[in-house]
């Protein structure tokens, strides 16, 4: 089964540098834009199911791509961003010399990031998403939409890699990665943080 892993649009507060948490941050014109490129990159891959978070950035996301690809919507609250209760509205600028958010830039693993959860919680809740996105087998592709820190944490899981080392991944907003687990005990990332937006599809396929 492939499974493409995808960020949501861009939203204003992307554009000024500042950390969502939970809020109900829309995507603004930018953002849908590049969610309806990506729309149209996957458009002959025939996904027919997207699982998505719940917050309203991931859900317009997921919206605008069924409605291209007249793909089903399931909810999947483990896809949700972490709370950041103590930095959420703040910009990244803000927090340069935080030594907690030194934590999470450097040793997310040891950072208090959100009150009720730590990186490998998360890492642990949206491997559980992939799993139910396996065991449901609603055709041999799927879609999941959801967060930068959530996506990372999966990836980090099906490569084997130190999950301290998520950072070294860039999951640009409206990107694709896609997760082929075609052979359950051999999972292969097939691409990492592809942006269709970004460059014309011909580049792609000279």
């Amino acid at each position: 089964m492939l499974i493409y892993l995808i960020r949501h649009g861009r939203t204003d507060w992307n554009e000024e540098r500042r950390i969502m948490g939970v809020n109900p941050v829309p995507l603004n014109d930018r953002g849908r834009e590049m969610v309806e490129k990506l729309a149209s990159f996957l458009g002959a891959e025939k996904i027919g199911t997207i699982y998505s978070g719940t917050l309203k950035r991931t859900m317009e996301t997921a919206k605008i791509l069924a409605g291209a690809w007249s793909a089903e919507i399931l909810e999947e609250p483990r896809l949700n961003e972490s709370p950041y209760e103590k930095w959420a509205g703040k910009r990244y600028s803000e927090l340069e010399e935080d030594p907690d958010f030194i934590l999470y830039s450097t040793q997310p693993t040891s950072s208090s990031f959100s009150e009720n959860e730590g990186m490998i919680d998360i890492q642990k809740r949206s491997v559980a998403a992939i799993e139910r996105i396996l065991s449901e087998k609603r055709g041999e592709r799927a879609a999941l939409v959801s967060h930068s820190d959530v996506i990372k944490p999966a990836i980090a899981n099906y490569l084997g890699m130190k999950i301290d080392s998520i950072h070294a991944l860039a999951i640009a907003n409206a990107s694709i990665s896609l997760l082929d687990m075609s052979d359950h005990r051999s999972p292969k990332m097939r691409y990492i943080n592809l942006m269709p937006w970004k460059w014309k599809k011909e580049r792609f396929w000279p």
